[in-house]
């Protein structure tokens, strides 16, 4: 016998350990279709507002209407139907709900496509997914028609196809043979081999969840009492949720027009008008909204990124609303674990109903109570797998050495039995005493940037695929820092080995030619070689002690002023301050809609002055900023020299 095949618990711990690893269960609908839920709340409540975006809205009964008509041209005109994939590149509003319904009622998955998505990144979903469709907003019409292969139809649901469409009379069969088991959508996340990997989520696994957390919510029996704001990206799986939990409970869906959550006064408007009761969100999206002036807020549900503490007493400063802290991967649908927070500590929760959360060693054994292992999900939201990635999908989703007898005799699932599958996440944690787990770190070199998961291994193979670089290495900016669950990744930095410096511009162009923007390095670094440590690991430390002895070519502060505005610039975006020239564009540096947010209130709060958002926009540089007539006011109330 092997040592690795020996237990080190005995049995009776470890079977209170695996008793621990489950959640309550719960029944649920496990053979009804997103479509089917949603045909049961649309006639129990067709009067209710099922979708809101501004000005406009529509009841249950027009959504069921206008989803049919299009479900049905979907049918009709281009055979849509159970096992095909839709993809969909669309502005957020009324039209994207539309769209996803009609193609769940056409018993199809959809795929979502974030419009600012590269264009080579596109192609690649596009021809992975073989999709025959593609629903679009008419503003990137031209741009899907110019990308998509020959033989793929484009259609834009808000332009006169849309409008010809919503008018007519083709309506959607009540029944397009799907089943609880067909896809509901596939997700694309980042990946090791440098491609991204399509997660493919069936209905039965949304179902479940929608099941699941809107009981651990509290959910009013009566319809029509919640509104969820649709505030996350559509193509982030946390933006999947506020979507089905509104509209397969029968109740309000609150899209936010885009960049409106950036100005702050206008957007606690929106939300205080509209009675949003219940918003899922990273800390950082929270951390800047004035959530004491929405009387209506009930609950805050927190995901994406680590809860730190400060987030946290922002969040319940001026108000009693329940938070929520949530854990889980895309590969688990949406998430496997809550907590609710009443006083803030490190825990993710402990699982929710249906689902199991083990805590395992790499020989597959439970750990003991306090000891750190990898995280293995099971239960019925594990997804079906990658999309056209077989041994992917085999090294992540393992057969479940733990399935009881009961599970294994309950075929309804399939004829391997309910739980037959743990999905290996690569996060790591601890169980404490209490039952609850802590989130610990990644075993791999996956992280989190701005919410969205990133394999640092898929921009380094973009890198290395550029004419001259030979190696090359990413690393979090904030790497030099603290590191623990509760840093926030906001800037990555590239270091390229290569016979001699390259154009810093062309490459990056290279990289935002396929990568999302939040994967692009602010900042590219030149080396000979990737320094090694003695046992032949990258060494990090001496990399990033390469990227502070490079010198800015920029221009440095002339004023006391200046570089001030430089030091805080140089904390929000995670660079050295002397790689900050003050007439560098911040934006070009790796500013973004999140990290301007917290750029103002570090410069309101530290300058003690008044600025919005507006002003970074037409003053994208330290010079200007400095310049500008908000900022010459401060500097006579600070006392700060203009000369």
């Amino acid at each position: 016998m092997k040592l690795a095949d020996l237990n080190l618990l005995p049995d009776h711990e470890q079977q209170r350990l695996l008793d621990a690893s489950k959640g309550p269960a719960l029944s649920f609908p496990a053979e009804a279709t997103i479509a089917q839920v949603f045909r049961e709340r649309a006639e129990a409540s067709p009067d209710v507002r099922a979708v809101i975006f501004n000005s406009s809205s529509l009841t249950y009964r027009e959504l069921d209407d206008w989803s049919d008509r299009l479900a049905g041209e979907l049918i009709a005109a281009h055979g849509t139907g159970p096992g095909q994939l839709v993809a969909l590149c669309l502005n957020r509003g009324i039209e994207m709900t539309v769209a996803i319904i009609a193609v769940w009622k056409a018993g199809a998955a959809y795929v979502p496509i974030d419009p600012e998505t590269p264009d080579e990144r596109v192609r690649y979903m596009l021809d992975d997914t073989a999709a025959p469709v593609v629903l679009c907003s008419e503003a990137y019409q031209v741009r899907m028609e110019r990308i998509a292969a020959s033989g793929t139809t484009v259609r834009a649901v808000d332009g006169p196809w849309g409008r010809a469409v919503r008018g007519g009379e083709t309506a959607a069969p009540k029944e397009r043979g799907a089943h609880a088991g067909s896809l509901a959508y596939v997700i694309y996340t980042s990946g090791t081999t440098g491609k991204p990997k399509g997660v493919m989520i069936e209905n039965r696994s949304v179902v479940n969840h929608v099941c699941v957390i809107s009981g651990l919510y509290g959910f009013a029996a009566t319809p029509g009492q919640e509104v969820m704001l649709q505030a996350l990206n559509y193509a982030f799986d946390g933006g999947v949720v506020p979507m089905v939990l509104a509209l397969l409970t029968g109740n309000s869906l609150l899209h936010v027009p885009d960049q409106l959550w950036l100005e702050g006064e206008r957007f606690t408007e929106y939300l205080r008008d509209n009675g949003v009761t219940h918003m899922n969100g990273t800390p950082t999206f929270y951390k800047h909204i004035r959530l004491g002036e929405v009387p209506s807020l009930k609950r805050m549900v927190v995901g994406g990124e680590a809860l730190d503490a400060a987030c946290f007493r922002e969040m319940t400063r001026d108000n009693k609303v329940a938070v929520f802290n949530e854990y889980g991967p895309t590969e688990a649908t949406i998430s496997t674990t809550s907590h609710a927070v009443r006083e803030y500590d490190l825990a993710i929760g402990r699982p929710q109903s249906n689902s199991s959360v083990l805590i395992l060693d790499e020989a597959l054994r439970t750990v003991p109570v306090g000891a750190v292992g990898e995280i293995f999900l099971g239960g019925p939201g594990v997804a079906r797998g990658y999309l056209n990635m077989p041994e992917v999908t085999a090294e992540r989703f393992i057969p479940n050495p733990f399935q009881s007898d009961a599970e294994k005799a309950d075929v309804s699932y399939g004829p391997d039995g309910c739980n037959a599958r743990l999905y290996r996440t690569g996060d790591l944690a601890r169980r404490r005493s209490d039952g609850a787990l802590e989130y610990v770190g990644r075993n791999d070199s996956q992280i989190k940037v701005r919410g969205f998961r990133v394999e640092l291994a898929e921009i380094e193979a973009t890198l290395n695929e550029y004419p001259g670089v030979m190696q090359s290495a990413v690393l979090p900016a904030e790497s030099g820092r603290h590191q623990g669950p509760a840093v926030e990744v906001t800037s990555l930095v590239g270091f390229y080995a290569a016979a001699e410096p390259l154009v810093a511009d062309e490459l990056l162009r290279h990289l935002g030619a396929t990568l999302p923007s939040y994967m692009v390095p602010t900042d590219l670094v030149h080396v000979d070689a990737l320094p090694m440590t003695v046992n032949g690991k990258l060494d990090v430390k001496a990399l990033h002690a390469l990227r502070s002895d490079v010198d800015s070519d920029g221009v440095a502060p002339r004023t006391e002023l200046e570089g001030k505005i430089q030091e805080i610039v140089a904390g929000i975006i995670g660079l050295e301050p002397a790689r900050i020239g003050i007439k560098d564009d911040l934006f070009g540096l790796g500013l973004n809609s999140i990290l301007v947010i917290k750029l103002i209130s570090a410069l309101n709060n530290d300058l003690g002055i008044e600025i919005t958002v507006p002003l970074l926009f037409m003053a994208p540089t330290i010079a200007e900023l400095a310049e500008s007539p908000e900022f010459r006011t401060a500097q006579i109330e600070v006392g700060i020299s203009v000369d």
